[in-house]
């Protein structure tokens, strides 16, 4: 069972990720549609590697969790704020969705709420973001957010057996437009 509420959304509940949940984290890392695109979960891990790491993490991980609908109260994926550096006041953020999540707007609203979080109540002024290439869903949901595309690696990293370029995004605090704009618009 994820842990108690940290951000809630109109539709979403981004609960903390406790040592218990790494059995979602585990079939998240494991799920081919999901590993995909993200080379850090490109290796097996077992149970026990991923509950030992879960509690252990640095950042902000959070579980999100639809309030309503189908599995309602039961997470569909995971947000976080990475590598925090409050020295020179950035992080990177990522997502992730179980596929039968993808396309109903989670990850855009988690994403944003994520977002306005970093840049006032942690006092971010920047935060970053990267994509593979051909992950279209995740590049569309960095642009809704009004990250811009600062650079790209190419073949950088490897998808379906082929090297492919990385997409580098940054958004600036300045340039936030806040939660409603992202989301009414």
């Amino acid at each position: 069972m994820p842990g108690p509420v940290f951000l809630e959304t109109d539709r979403l509940e981004l609960r903390t990720v406790e040592a218990e949940d790494a059995d979602v984290i585990q079939r998240g890392r494991m799920h081919p549609e999901v590993r995909r695109y993200i080379s850090g979960f490109d290796a097996p891990r077992s149970h026990e590697a991923v509950s030992e790491e879960v509690p252990n993490d640095d950042g902000v991980r959070l579980l999100v969790v639809p309030k309503t609908g189908e599995g309602d109260g039961e997470p569909v994926g995971e947000a976080s704020l990475d590598y925090i550096d409050d020295g020179d006041g950035w992080a990177n953020i990522s997502f992730w969705l179980f596929p039968d999540a993808q396309g109903h707007g989670y990850a855009t609203e988690a994403a944003a709420h994520l977002v306005a979080f970093g840049f006032h109540e942690r006092g971010l002024r920047r935060i970053t973001a990267n994509a593979a290439a051909p992950n279209e869903g995740s590049i569309a949901v960095l642009e809704r957010l009004g990250f811009v595309h600062e650079g790209t690696q190419r073949e950088k990293t490897m998808v379906d057996g082929e090297y492919v370029d990385l997409a580098f995004y940054g958004l600036l605090r300045r340039e936030w437009e806040g939660v409603e704009s992202v989301l009414d618009g």
